[in-house]
């Protein structure tokens, strides 16, 4: 059978176009819960960005869902995740401000304290917690906050200001927290050994002996050595009757003079640092695994943390 072209072309648009048309005119119809599940399940994969914009669009088509707080919250861990740790914040910082009074509040400053100690913001992140302290209500939460800020103190050396913090925790959570032995650890800071940059810098007066005094013998010999090779060898050039030689090697040899004192100033700051980190890892034998719990839809969520 033959068709006239016109007229199949015709047949088949009317058969095609009713079909499409249809298809065309159903809407495309997303609901809230599917939403976040999407917009979770991208953040627990690791795809921070779209999870971001998932979350946004959550909020934007669903303004009047309870998880609201909670999806703002999750973008602001999308953020920390993917170490922005100043958008974190920001997100965090709102949060503190706009749901005062809810459970999710609490959990903002924690993590709000957590983004600016990551930016070096430490004092900034004790502040967080303080501030924290002063609009709880719980007590076991303010005394997580204090838990918190002790171990900030002692990320800066703080010794005293974390030992006052961890003794502010309540009798309710000491045991919890294992406060009788960190206070214990805690006080042998005093018996942290020390170098004097100081009397390390003066000790290089002799070649050698600021590193021989921070224990570092074989940078000492090796000072001692150089330092006394190229002296000797400026006098040979001078007895020599050699001044221009003898020019030259003493201006190496001062080089190398000033690179002993400072390298033995240097040798006492890292021999300081190295005990003190030493001493840090040691109280981190007393640190319970830091569990916490977060509202989430339909319960709460258990959250672990660890720091490196």
């Amino acid at each position: 059978m033959r068709f006239h072209r016109p007229i199949f072309f015709l047949f088949v648009l009317g058969v095609l176009l009713p079909t499409g048309f249809a298809n065309a005119a159903d809407p495309l119809t997303i609901d809230a819960d599917s939403q976040y599940r999407f917009a979770q399940s991208s953040l627990d994969a690791g795809a921070f960005d779209e999870a971001i914009a998932e979350f946004n669009r959550f909020i934007h088509f669903f303004p009047d869902d309870p998880r609201i707080p909670r999806a703002r919250f999750q973008t602001g861990i999308a953020h920390y995740r993917a170490g922005r740790y100043p958008a974190a914040a920001a997100v965090f910082d709102r949060q503190t401000r706009n749901y005062e009074g809810l459970p999710l509040q609490n959990e903002a400053y924690f993590m709000l304290s957590r983004s600016h100690a990551d930016q070096g913001r430490i004092e900034q992140a004790i502040l967080d917690l303080h501030n924290l302290t002063a609009v709880a209500a719980d007590v076991d939460v303010i005394d997580r906050a204090r838990y918190e800020q002790g171990w900030l103190h002692v990320q800066q050396g703080q010794w005293q200001q974390a030992d006052r913090a961890f003794d502010a925790i309540t009798s309710a959570n000491r045991n919890g927290y294992r406060i009788a032995d960190l206070r214990q650890s805690l006080a042998a800071h005093d018996a942290i050994p020390t170098k004097s940059p100081t009397l390390a810098g003066t000790l290089s007066i002799v070649p050698g002996g600021g590193q021989l005094y921070c224990n570092r013998y074989r940078d000492a010999l090796t000072a001692f050595l150089v330092n006394a090779g190229l002296i000797l060898a400026a006098w040979e050039a001078f007895d020599n009757d050699l001044p221009a030689l003898g020019g030259v090697i003493t201006f190496v040899e001062f080089g190398f003079y000033a690179g002993n004192i400072y390298g033995a100033v240097s040798s006492a700051h890292k021999f300081n640092r190295d005990r003190v980190d030493a001493f840090k890892s040691h109280l981190n034998g007393n640190r319970p695994m830091p569990l916490s719990l977060a509202p989430a839809p339909g319960g709460a969520a258990l959250l672990l943390s660890f720091d490196f």
